[in-house]
């Protein structure tokens, strides 16, 4: 290795034979661990855009909650198979279509699973499935809406808890289900739309290939360890299927059916339904419409029977099951017995068309389960009174007299007293009567679901009758300094019954507001504390007369105050509506700002004299006070007013003082611009020269240098001490000129200005 890195490149043959022999071993082990070869999947798979389904947006499977747990890795691809259970071929209104459940039709539970709550997960078998079923808002929202709906809770009559079918019990409950999103593969097989022919065998073979490769999202189970997850797949055009006993939309052929891979994962197979056969033997509806209504068919039996798939006999894992009712007959399952008598229901707020499903307990082909229905007769607050429960079809109004279900009562009145769980029995004939007592005013209600099938509910909203007093005060704006404001209270029973005993009103009122009279037809009131009564009864929907407030409102009340009256009654049941207050907004009395009507012209004047200037001011209603100023006034001048202050329209004078003006004396009286230092320099110099006279020229020679010195001393000196004019002295008093004055007149709403010219000389 050391060697190769210390030497150039070989040349030659080995370093390209070297080449080609690394390059076959990659290959070769690039090949020995593909995944495709290691896990038997045949072709690649693509999940269906992010964009098309809000519940499975990343194509992945829904989490689980604590009820479910992902199972682990469908391994296995067995070839052996159970039963599959079709939509028969000729279902529409030309072909088979039970339009009744036959006589004497009974589902019996053989000890298998169902499905607790469902999870469709929508398998779109290559990219040319018809967008009537791909499109967003299409079977999506089906699945979305139909696993939630009272159609889906008459599947809950199958739940098996406590039931024991040929000696065994999965002990499941049923409840509602969910969408798990919608994927689209790429199969191994027919792709579609070219004609192609694929088996149940191939198709449970690519679901299990396309799970294994986390194409679609892995099964979901329940707390029995039983799968939720049901794989609802639909094919493109062209694709014809062999369930191993006859083909896809052909006389003698299905419509769809449903069965379980060897791994126990529940699916169904839906053809398309746009052409071939299946566009006119698969329903007589929309093509949407014969899609939902197949799918329903389904979907419904795959919940009740999970494991068909399995079933080699009558007993476990087949779960409900009609085999011999009436004897010599097999009408097979859930859906079976009412094979396309179709309706349409309601789920999620939009209408579908379903297939019926048979009901042991109703006896007959339905979209929904059983009507709880309860009456009650005259409910009296806190005494028992009658309520009953008939259990009826939701097909007919008639009673299903069989009903030996379990109920369970509970009710919005915290303090209502409620019947304990009851079980009905034969002698019953699916009606009871059952006694309760509410304690809690106002609307209330009862509900009633039966223990063992959720989905089978009923509910009774009543009111037991009582006296409500009800109060409302009633008036309009308010505005400071307001005398005499009148605001009225009304007193109503919205009660079921009359009122008894004395009845008493108080009123109120927040600060600012001086109550002044209250009183109405009737009633005996005092003024202090504002109280008033009556004794004579008040009928349900009634109102005894008014009561008047009448009020003063200060003229510094604030922006709001409270007017307010309650009532009480010894009978009132009800007293949450017993008081009414309103906040009342206040109008300011001083609203409106003052103005300035007229002002007398320029003013000329020498400093020292007053000027004079008069002004009108306007201070009407809602003004108020006025106060004055003024600004812009020269210095040592100053302004007054006469009046200073107005409280109604008027004239205001507005007197400018002004000062004489006067100068400062310099030093000595002389001119400000003489320096006395100067003269003493000049005395100075002229010494000096005297006394240099009488010196000897070599003498006056030795002193040139002194001289010198002291002629730039000099100069210093005149520069330093200023030599030279100065700034004349300061003027005392008011300087002449023109200058602006504002006058200003202010009130509690604004102000208002006005600009007028004192000329000073």
């Amino acid at each position: 290795m050391l060697s190769l890195l210390r030497h150039p490149p070989l040349s030659g043959s080995f370093f390209p034979m070297l080449f080609r022999s690394s390059w076959i071993v990659v290959c070769l082990a690039a090949i020995l661990f593909s995944p495709g070869i290691v896990t038997g999947a045949t072709a690649q798979t693509q999940p269906v855009d992010s964009s098309q389904s809000a519940p499975a947006t990343t194509g992945q499977a829904q989490p689980s909650t604590s009820a479910e747990e992902q199972t682990a890795p469908v391994a296995e691809v067995a070839p052996a198979q159970g039963l599959v259970h079709i939509v028969p071929f000729g279902r529409g209104s030309a072909g088979i279509k039970n339009t009744a459940a036959p006589a004497g039709a009974h589902l019996t539970y053989f000890g298998g699973p169902v499905i607790s709550n469902l999870q469709v997960v929508v398998v779109f078998w290559g990219p040319n499935v018809n967008p009537v079923v791909t499109a967003n808002g299409a079977i999506d929202q089906f699945y979305t809406d139909i696993t939630s709906s009272r159609f889906f809770d008459l599947l809950t009559e199958y739940s098996t808890t406590g039931i024991a079918g040929a000696g065994a019990s999965s002990n499941q409950s049923i409840g509602h289900g969910t969408f798990g999103g919608k994927f689209t593969i790429s199969p191994a097989l027919c792709p579609g739309p070219a004609a192609c022919t694929v088996t149940d065998a191939q198709i449970r073979t690519e679901l299990t290939n396309q799970i294994n490769a986390q194409v679609l999202p892995a099964p979901t189970t329940d707390l029995h360890g039983i799968i939720n997850t049901y794989y609802a797949i639909y094919f493109p055009p062209g694709v014809s299927i062999n369930d191993g006993t006859s083909l896809s939309c052909v006389k003698g052929g299905f419509c769809a059916y449903h069965s379980s891979t060897a791994s126990l994962v529940p699916y169904g197979v839906l053809p398309d339904f746009a052409a071939s056969g299946c566009s006119t033997g698969c329903g007589a509806g929309t093509l949407f419409d014969n899609i939902t209504a197949v799918s329903s068919h389904e979907m419904s039996e795959a919940t009740t029977d999970a494991q068909v798939g399995s079933v080699s006999g009558f007993g476990p894992p087949l779960a409900w099951y009609d085999h011999d009712s009436p004897p010599g007959t097999d009408l097979a399952e859930i859906g079976d017995i009412c094979t396309a008598h179709d309706a349409s229901v309601s789920a999620g707020g939009h209408a579908y068309s379903i297939q019926q499903e048979f009901s042991n307990l109703q006896n007959d082909c339905v979209s929904a389960p059983p009507v709880f229905h309860m009456t009650a007769g005259a409910a009296t607050l806190s005494t028992p009174f009658n309520l009953t429960l008939r259990v009826q079809s939701s097909a007919t109004p008639t009673i299903s007299t069989g009903y030996t279900g379990t109920v369970h009562f509970t009710s919005s009145d915290a303090q209502a007293i409620l019947p304990a769980d009851y079980t009905f029995v034969t002698a019953d004939g699916g009606s009871h009567i059952f006694p309760v007592t509410m304690n809690s005013t106002g609307s209330q209600t009862i509900n009633i679901v039966d223990t063992h099938s959720s989905g089978f509910t009923g509910a009774l909203t009543l009111s037991a009758p009582i006296v409500d007093l009800q109060a409302a005060v009633a008036g309009g704006a308010l505005s400071q300094g307001q005398i005499g404001a009148s605001y009225t209270a009304s007193f109503t029973n919205i009660g079921s019954v009359a009122s008894s005993d004395l009845v008493t009103v108080f009123g109120s009122l927040g600060p600012g507001l001086t109550l002044t009279a209250f009183s109405g037809t009737g009633w005996s009131c005092i003024l202090a504390p504002p109280t008033c009564t009556r004794s004579d009864p008040l009928g349900a929907g009634l109102s005894y007369p008014d009561i008047t407030l009448v009020f003063n409102v200060a003229v510094n009340a604030p922006a709001t105050a409270a007017v307010g009256a309650s009532v009480s009654n010894p009978g009132d049941a009800n007293s949450a509506n017993n008081t009414d207050s309103i906040n009342v907004p206040i109008t300011p009395i001083f609203n409106v700002p003052p103005t300035i009507t007229s002002s007398s012209p320029d003013v000329t004047v020498t400093a020292g004299q007053p000027a004079t200037f008069v002004f009108g001011i306007g201070a009407g209603t809602g003004v108020g006070t006025v106060t004055f100023s003024c600004s812009g006034l020269p210095a040592t001048a100053s302004c007054r007013f006469s009046p200073t202050s107005l409280a109604a329209s008027g004239d205001v004078t507005m007197i400018i003082g002004t000062t004489a003006r006067s100068s400062t004396i310099g030093m000595f009286n002389e001119p400000s611009n003489r320096n006395p230092l100067l003269f003493i320099l000049l005395l100075f110099l002229a010494a000096f020269a005297t006394f240099n006279l009488g010196l000897s020229a070599p003498k006056r020679r030795r002193l040139v240098p002194a001289l010198g010195i002291t002629g730039v001393l000099s100069l210093v000196m005149l520069v330093g001490c200023g030599g030279g004019s100065s700034a004349p002295p300061p003027v005392i008093g008011t300087q002449a000129g023109t200058f602006p004055v504002t006058f200003t007149a202010t009130g509690p709403a604004g102000a208002a200005s006005k600009t007028v010219n004192l000329i000073v000389r």
